[in-house]
């Protein structure tokens, strides 16, 4: 199977915040989808080992931000590659919460929802959420960004490390490495940052 056929598919880019028990926390997530307009529902799926996805199966309820094209890179790497287990995103943000005191930011992003949980399906490495969408807002009227052109960005970034010009990508959630150790001489215990997959799983770009 040639896992570069997956990055034909169409993805948007979005940031979902949770509070719970008087924590806030927020990821990024390259899923979510309208599936019926009435009534309101959407489908987003999750990492099983991500913070927010811990937290939003004991609150049931989250925002869901859509990213616009004018949204920083700083932003999406910020909520993107850090875990929220090891530091406070939202400590030097500036955000609001809505009426479940979930977390949220305005600037870079185009549009909100505020959606409950209706169902959860365990998808091996991810769930699967299907979502009641109690509220929506319009915030800007800058395109949405996708998954392609977050990956533009990034590779034309300065931020982009290449070992031996060339680029190795996760081909479950298409985390580009950067590391400052070349890719090849990582330790064969390596595992993606972001969804924890092995070395095996990474495809090399040129």
């Amino acid at each position: 199977m040639d896992n570069k056929a997956f990055f034909k598919l169409s993805y948007g880019l979005f940031l979902a915040g949770v509070e719970y028990q008087q924590k806030y926390n927020a990821c990024i997530i390259n899923t979510a989808s309208q599936a019926t307009s009435s009534p309101p529902v959407m489908l987003a799926t999750m990492l099983k080992s991500n913070l927010t996805t811990e937290l939003f199966l004991s609150k049931k309820s989250m925002n869901i931000s859509v990213i616009s094209q004018n949204c920083s890179l700083d932003v999406i790497n910020h909520f993107g590659l850090n875990s929220g287990r090891d530091i406070d995103k939202f400590e030097n943000t500036s955000f609001a919460v809505d009426k479940y005191k979930n977390p949220f930011i305005e600037e870079g992003m185009n549009a909100r929802f505020v959606c409950t949980l209706n169902t959860a399906k365990e998808l091996s490495t991810h769930y699967l959420f299907i979502l009641d969408v109690e509220n929506s807002f319009v915030l800007s009227d800058e395109k949405p960004m996708t998954y392609a052109d977050y990956r533009v960005m990034k590779n034309n970034s300065d931020r982009l490390i290449k070992s031996s010009n060339r680029s190795w990508v996760c081909s479950i959630c298409h985390y580009v490495y950067d590391g400052a150790t070349p890719f090849e001489e990582l330790d064969e215990n390596y595992k993606c940052p972001v969804c924890g997959k092995g070395k095996e799983y990474f495809i090399c770009e040129t």
